[in-house]
């Protein structure tokens, strides 16, 4: 087996996969390393369903959103394969919610499509909602729907197509970078090097690089599906997506794998280890959800048929980490993380590729570069 490769990539998730798979269609001799099977639902990167978004709260993420759309549906048409399914958005919160202004300004500044509808017009338009009198929506009509586990099974298979090395079932033991200019991994399978590294673990990115262990945060979080009472009141291209900016901030889908409401509380959940999670529901998690539903939602508010859980791996600030090893500029350390991270999948790819060819990518700003501005979080007691 090759042990000397242009790139090694640590990390068979979404980031990783993204970056395998840019890099091998450019030609470079990449090996991408992942600890667990390709496909596993033990990380982040797992399911049938991520919301895609143009609407951001944050300027530097607006036009990645608008780049990775362009790129969704040209990998849609070079495999072939939807990837992307139209559905809308309504950003939710109420007529002082700063949040609303900063989206309604990103997608202006964009030349998005949107639409402001207050409270009366919300339920008129959609009779599902029960909104409260000061509510506010921002209609975004080119949000959708991503299918995580089927774009990462295509990715993973094209990347091999292309060129790259994949091996699951492949730990990492150890870095070597007593060379700078060439970093080792030591794995079960042997020792590999390239001349450049890319450690996107998701999760296990504390425990491989302890420098960043205060910076991230890892919490179980859980989705639920519940059956409405009137299904086809539910139906994809009937109900848009929708987020609710209020602390807890609820989101929601469509009927779309399952026919159940699917219904999540971001980065509401426990902190974990990685390895030692017990996968276990919190059902007061359930709980307040099914409560949101019976305020807001009452047709949707109707039996649990499923609940998943997974990983968040989130920084202080909430965005991304792209910054070199404190020990190496040939590492890059990738935190796509935060609970957003999956929408800008194809910008990952091209962002680790560029890293990889000496190229710094146009959209990454100086928001997601040094580690050092990323605050530790207080230690847990």
């Amino acid at each position: 087996m090759n042990t000397g490769y242009d790139t090694i990539i640590v990390g068979g998730g979404m980031a990783g996969i993204a970056g395998a798979h840019e890099l091998a269609r450019r030609g470079q001799q990449v090996l991408l390393l992942e600890q667990f099977a390709f496909g596993h639902e033990r990380g982040s990167s797992a399911g049938p369903s991520r919301i895609f978004r143009l609407s951001q709260t944050v300027r530097e993420y607006a036009p990645m959103a608008a780049r990775a759309l362009t790129l969704w549906k040209q990998f849609q048409t070079d495999y072939a394969t939807q990837l992307y399914w139209p559905a809308g958005l309504l950003d939710l919160g109420n007529t002082q919610t700063h949040i609303l202004a900063e989206i309604q300004a990103h997608l202006r500044e964009g030349g998005q499509d949107f639409e402001v509808l207050d409270a009366l017009a919300l339920a008129r338009r959609y009779p599902q909602w029960r909104p409260g009198d000061d509510w506010q929506a921002v209609y975004s009509p080119e949000a959708g729907i991503l299918n995580p586990s089927l774009t990462l099974e295509l990715l993973t298979a094209m990347a091999g197509v292309l060129g790259a090395t994949l091996l699951d079932r492949t730990p990492v033991l150890g870095f070597d970078l007593s060379d700078p200019a060439v970093p080792a991994v030591h794995t079960a399978c042997g020792t590999f090097s390239a001349g450049r590294l890319v450690v996107a673990a998701g999760a296990w990115l504390p425990g491989l690089v302890p420098d960043l262990a205060p910076s991230l945060r890892v919490t179980q979080e859980q989705v639920v599906f519940f059956r409405p009472t009137q299904p086809e009141a539910f139906a994809l291209g009937r109900f848009p997506l929708f987020i609710h900016h209020q602390m807890p901030e609820v989101y929601g889908f469509p009927l779309f794998h399952l026919p159940g409401v699917k219904v999540g509380l971001h980065t509401s959940g426990p902190q974990v280890d990685p390895d030692t999670r017990d996968g276990l529901p919190q059902p007061k998690l359930t709980a307040m959800m099914r409560a949101f539903l019976e305020d807001h939602l009452p047709g949707a508010a109707g039996p649990v048929m499923q609940i998943k859980t997974c990983l968040y791996t989130t920084t202080r600030t909430g965005d991304f980490i792209y910054d070199t090893h404190p020990d190496s500029p040939q590492v890059l350390l990738v935190s796509a993380c935060s609970g957003v991270g999956f929408k800008f999948l194809p910008v990952h790819g091209e962002i680790i590729a560029d890293w990889a060819a000496g190229r710094r990518h146009p959209l990454l700003t100086g928001r997601f570069g040094l580690v050092e501005a990323t605050p530790p979080f207080a230690p847990s007691g």
